[in-house]
């Protein structure tokens, strides 16, 4: 059994060396060999992710050790570099170490106790930057996040005030076209003698229409914006409100041939939640994907509840359209519409953002490779539990 994970590539002309350097270290970690420095660079493109040390030896025909080294150090600055030669070779193995090439270097012939302990400091060393590196990345990646949140909300609160004043300027145009209306279709109104009137009236229902849709819409961008009424919080049922909703929804779904394919575990997920914001999140998620997708598209949604990071995940993906140029982060933005239909506000995703965010929960988009976006919101369970189904009068509020 090997005691450690960290692979090492050995790179020597000389079989002999390669076999001993087998026999030698096989029980420790993974060993991979390769005979010329042209070969350990096709085993580093192969077997990169599992290699942390590689040791070369110096003196090999059609390339020296340094030079590999130098190109691993160009290509794979994570790895650990060795390199092994003679006594006689140290001003050359100086300047390949002060320059960078070389992390350490073993003399021949070997002291397998010192060569041993050369590899594991290597293989320690490797483990740490590893950990560092990994340390970093999350620690940017939360960054990140965290300013791509705080940027989404003050893009949704600008939204919001400035949709009060829309809504504002919207009823009067209601009020001239109801106005309208009525002196069309009054037989003593002065548009009596209007010819074509079917058609006037036809087109200012249609605006009419619109104005009413824009006006529900900004309304509900209103709501999913304000504060959680600690009143209205008890444990509601994440799977049961997806099912319900995608019931509610389903002609809006037919109309344009859109499926859902629901993955969700098969006993209840309870969350201390407001349970009409929670419908309204699955009915914006529905709404954002049928508004959003080309006919008869599929979509899979996935709940999942992930204990050892103590938060309930809820997931979207889709192989819809994505606007040239239109990054992952833009689609939370209001008024960014993957459908390229101006007449759709393109607030159902920002709403239910507001709302995972007014429970504590975080949301993260990424486009696919395979085309389409992926939509993860993370709910904190905040002492919620996943147990089996209860009926409304067992459920603790």
């Amino acid at each position: 059994m090997k005691i450690n994970r960290t692979g090492v590539l050995f790179v020597d002309d000389e079989e002999n060396a390669l076999k001993a350097f087998r026999r030698a270290f096989n029980d420790c970690f993974e060993v991979f060999t390769a005979s010329s420095a042209a070969l350990a660079l096709e085993t580093l493109a192969r077997e990169g992710d599992a290699i942390g040390v590689v040791i070369a030896d110096q003196r090999m025909p059609q390339r020296s050790g340094i030079s590999m080294l130098s190109e691993v150090r160009q290509r794979y600055p994570d790895k650990i570099r060795l390199l092994t030669t003679a006594y006689t070779q140290i001003d050359t193995l100086v300047d390949a170490i002060n320059e960078g090439a070389v992390y350490s270097f073993i003399s021949k012939p070997w002291d397998l106790k010192k060569l041993r302990a050369e590899i594991f400091q290597a293989i320690d060393s490797y483990a740490t930057a590893s950990e560092r590196t990994a340390m970093l990345e999350n620690r940017i990646e939360e960054l990140r996040q965290a300013v791509l949140d705080e940027k989404v909300m003050e893009i949704g609160n600008v939204a919001v005030n400035l949709s009060h004043y829309v809504d504002n300027a919207l009823c009067p145009v209601d009020l001239l076209i109801s106005k309208i209306e009525t002196d069309l279709t009054d037989p003593t109104g002065p548009l009596v003698g209007v010819a074509g009137r079917e058609v006037y009236l036809d087109f200012l229902k249609r605006i009419r229409s619109h104005i009413n849709s824009t006006s529900r819409q900004i309304s509900r961008l209103h709501q999913a914006n304000s504060a959680l009424d600690e009143a209205s919080l008890g444990r509601v049922d994440l799977v049961t409100l997806c099912q319900e909703a995608i019931r509610a929804n389903q002609a809006l779904m037919d109309s344009k041939g859109i499926r859902f394919q629901v993955q969700s575990p098969p006993e209840a997920v309870l969350l201390r939640a407001s349970k009409n914001r929670l419908e309204d999140f699955f009915n914006f998620l529905l709404a954002e994907e049928v508004v959003s997708l080309p006919e008869d598209s599929l979509v899979n949604l996935r709940i999942a509840c992930l204990p050892d990071q103590d938060i309930v995940r809820i997931c979207l993906e889709d192989c819809g359209p994505v606007p040239e140029g239109l990054s992952a982060s833009h689609l939370l933005y209001p008024f960014n519409v993957r459908s390229g239909d101006p007449r759709q506000l393109g607030i159902f995703l920002v709403c239910a953002y507001f709302i995972v965010r007014s429970h504590g929960g975080s949301m993260k988009t990424e486009l696919r490779e395979a085309g389409g976006v992926s939509f993860s919101f993370d709910f904190p369970v905040a002492g919620s539990a996943v147990t089996p189904p209860q009926t409304p009068d067992q459920i603790p509020s």
